[in-house]
């Protein structure tokens, strides 16, 4: 309505920097026509998100398609430093069955209305409000095997993965009937379809990479130390150290998204952008041959490849 051009499916690939070191815009590539867009800026804010289709350590994740750890590569090329990276968030409650709904997040409301995680033998074995970590880890000592240091108590799923139960039928018996639909609809509807009624039958969950605690230095103002780069959303971090609490997320877009807009406009407002250079990425380049490091794998990412045996490659090692 104001006249800004949005450009629809078209991912950063590089930024651009200029000779006096600011950025100064980025370079795009669309999708649709396959073809690169330069596009000149005098003030970027990163905002692309996580990492969780990565799927470290082979687990399913709750995040979209493009969450591929992209705004990482993008602002370490131009010089902004990272940290926490070894933060990665599992959501204790991720589907474990149907397959097709496998890694989605199944809300922490779900067990703060009375559904309880049960193993095999119907044994609740861990608080059902544990902070997250503490509850993922549980999960999974619940799941792996003996010879691995698990108790072997989780249920194998016709698919071949293995879950802990979640009680959700709790919902309804404790607060009345029609309460789990009234208040965890989405979820209601996500199982229904499958021909799983979660009011009256318990559900399998197991933990899903949630959140990347980690990321892009910023300053209190979403300034990342790269003149004409600022950061916010989920590809920062700082803000909740290790383990992001429930909820806190909004921190990072909210708060720090609008604090990451109004130093970016304040910075446009005098901001000179000289000409327009990839220096930045020729430096990277000599440091990884410098390094050792070859030069094989292509970052950033933009969208996960899911198939052949890459897909299978990223099956939690349970069994």
């Amino acid at each position: 309505n104001v006249g800004i051009p949005v450009l629809e499916f078209h991912p950063a690939v590089e930024l651009l920097t200029d000779e006096f070191g600011q950025v100064a815009g980025a370079v795009v590539w669309s999708l649709e026509t396959e073809e690169y867009k330069v596009v000149r800026a005098k003030a970027t804010v990163l905002a692309t998100g996580g990492w969780g289709r990565l799927h470290i350590q082979g687990f399913p994740t709750t995040n979209h398609y493009g969450a591929t750890a992209d705004g990482l590569v993008l602002a370490y090329r131009v010089g902004a430093k990272l940290r926490d990276l070894d933060a990665v968030q599992y959501h204790p409650t991720g589907a474990a069955f149907p397959e097709q709904i496998v890694g989605l997040l199944i809300t922490e409301k779900v067990r703060g209305l009375g559904a309880q995680p049960v193993n095999a033998l119907g044994e609740l074995f861990v608080h059902p409000l544990e902070p997250r970590d503490v509850e993922s880890a549980a999960f999974i000592r619940e799941c792996l095997p003996p010879e691995k240091g698990g108790r072997g108590l989780g249920v194998t799923t016709p698919t071949g993965m293995v879950g802990v139960w979640l009680d959700t039928p709790m919902v309804d018996m404790i607060h009345g009937k029609g309460t789990f639909q009234r208040a965890l609809s989405s979820i209601y509807r996500m199982y229904i379809r499958f021909g799983i009624d979660p009011t009256k039958e318990p559900i399998l969950v197991y933990p899903t990479l949630h959140y990347q605690n980690g990321g892009v230095v910023i300053d209190e103002h979403g300034w990342t130390g790269i003149p004409g780069l600022f950061a916010a959303g989920e590809v920062e971090g700082g803000v909740h150290g290790k383990n992001r609490l429930m909820g806190n997320s909004l921190l990072d877009y909210n708060v720090f998204g609008r604090r990451a807009g109004m130093s970016a406009a304040a910075w446009a407002k005098k901001a000179r952008v000289g000409r327009l250079t990839l220096r930045h990425v020729e430096r990277f380049v000599e440091e990884l041959r410098r390094a050792g490091i070859p030069e094989t794998r292509r970052a950033p990412l933009l969208l996960p490849d899911y198939r052949g045996t890459k897909t299978l490659a990223r099956v939690v090692d349970l069994l």
